[in-house]
């Protein structure tokens, strides 16, 4: 009855007052204690054990000093057992919390995996739709707005994400389930949040402000013979190891023509350059004059210091850092240094360059497009067309018409010079001194 009593009591010790439980230790403690007194709280007044008592403090008094170190050991082997107990229990409140934070009861779970593939569904209709009117959109000078490329980004990742969330619970068990009810739900809620934010209300690209190059006007003596150079340059441009063209031929007869179609071409972005700059050089122009026109076409300001190596030096750096470029230079009289220019020489550029003179285009180590005068059929049709066909079913006029044609000796230039200035023009004494005036002319050139 004593010891069964001792089991219901909380223990204390007069030198520590350390409370613990004698379930685990009482066959250790209680051979060491000589006298067993239960006390009052006023400590006077002794009773013996009863149930009356339990709730008394209990006092042990060891029976010799070898004892109460014996129990010494004993409660400190008890302390390092309620220790461990402690930290088990720490583990499983951890566990506890786990669980009901991350845990719910997984009924229902496959069909909403079927409402979040039906939903994704939607949202890859909806993103080639966005990707229908980007291309509709876009043009040279123009880019993707950063918020519609964003989106399209986070719908290829919902894209890689879902299938492997869908297969993650496909091969789960039952509570394993319950650890991917919320990642599902999460899931459905941002692919609804990706199909708000895709309902994109206005236009899908802006200005490129980055982006540098002018569409230029169309030359109104385009035919075939030009169209047919303009084709032979691009070849070119789609040539990595070509970094720079060089178009020769006589005066009028085509050269600026062809390049123009060829910068309006490129400006189309079939060959992506990131800035397309035309300068016009002319006769007479300096280092520095080519300097501060290239800079010009580009919006950009270089140092007014006279220095022409570090203006070089700063437009280099300016058109390394723009990335992929084309420098159009027309009408080309003289050999120029690129180094002294500030042109750099790289896989990242094309150059290309218009001059009467071959050896400038040699000298300059440039791939040769030489433009040949246009041809009989293509000289008259260019005539035709800018003089009025309505004229030429004169019988009278239609030889006239001829010799000036061949006169004009297959430049374009002159073919459309003449052609304007006579379009509408019916009567044939004033063609006939027009032949005789454009004679004159040709034969004071060759003189000179």
């Amino acid at each position: 009855c004593f010891f069964v009593s001792l089991l219901n009591l909380p223990w204390h010790l007069p030198s520590s007052n350390l409370v613990f439980p004698p379930a685990f230790l009482l066959p250790k403690i209680i051979n060491h204690f000589h006298v067993l007194r239960f006390c009052s709280f006023t400590g006077k007044q002794k009773y013996q054990v009863s149930r009356y008592h339990f709730k008394k403090r209990a006092y042990f008094y060891p029976k010799s000093v070898s004892h109460f170190l014996e129990m010494g050991s004993a409660i400190k082997h008890f302390m390092e057992l309620v220790e461990q107990a402690g930290t088990v229990f720490e583990v499983a409140n951890t566990i506890r919390g786990l669980i009901e934070n991350h845990w719910e009861f997984p009924k229902g779970i496959d069909q909403n995996v079927n409402n979040l593939k039906r939903k994704r569904d939607q949202l890859n209709g909806q993103k080639e739709d966005i990707e229908s009117r980007i291309k509709s959109e876009l043009r040279p000078r123009k880019k993707v707005k950063k918020e519609v490329d964003l989106w399209i980004e986070n719908v290829k990742r919902i894209n890689g994400e879902i299938p492997n969330l869908e297969s993650k619970v496909r091969g789960s068990s039952f509570f394993s389930r319950g650890f991917l009810v919320k990642n599902v739900r999460k899931k459905e809620e941002e692919v609804e949040e990706l199909l708000e934010k895709g309902r994109f209300s206005d236009d899908l690209v802006v200005n490129d402000l980055s982006w540098i190059g002018q569409v230029l006007p169309t030359p109104s003596l385009v035919v075939e013979t030009v169209k047919r150079k303009k084709n032979e340059i691009m070849q070119h441009f789609r040539n990595d190891e070509v970094q720079k063209i060089g178009v020769y031929g006589m005066p009028g007869v085509g050269k600026t023509s062809a390049v123009t179609l060829v910068n309006n071409e490129l400006l189309k972005g079939e060959i992506e350059f990131k800035i397309i700059v035309w300068v016009t050089v002319g006769r007479k122009c300096s280092v520095i004059e080519l300097q501060n026109k290239i800079a010009k076409a580009m919006n950009v300001s270089i140092s007014e210091d006279e220095d022409e190596t570090l203006r070089a030096g700063m437009l280099s750096e300016i058109l390394s850092e723009k990335g992929r470029f084309v420098l159009i230079l027309d009408d080309v009289w003289e050999r120029f240094s690129f180094e002294k220019v500030g042109i750099p020489e790289s896989s990242k550029g094309k150059l290309v360059l218009t001059s009467r003179s071959l050896d400038v285009c040699r000298r300059m180590d440039c791939q040769v497009v030489k433009m040949e005068p246009l041809s009989n059929e293509d000289a008259w049709t260019l005539f035709s067309d800018k003089v009025g066909q309505n004229l030429m079913t004169s019988a009278d006029l239609l030889p006239i018409a001829k010799s000036i044609v061949e006169r004009c000796a297959g430049l374009p230039l002159v073919i459309v010079i003449v052609a304007s200035s006579m379009r509408g023009e019916d009567n044939l004494p004033i063609w006939r001194n027009a032949l005789a005036e454009l004679n004159r002319k040709i034969s004071e050139y060759y003189r000179c």
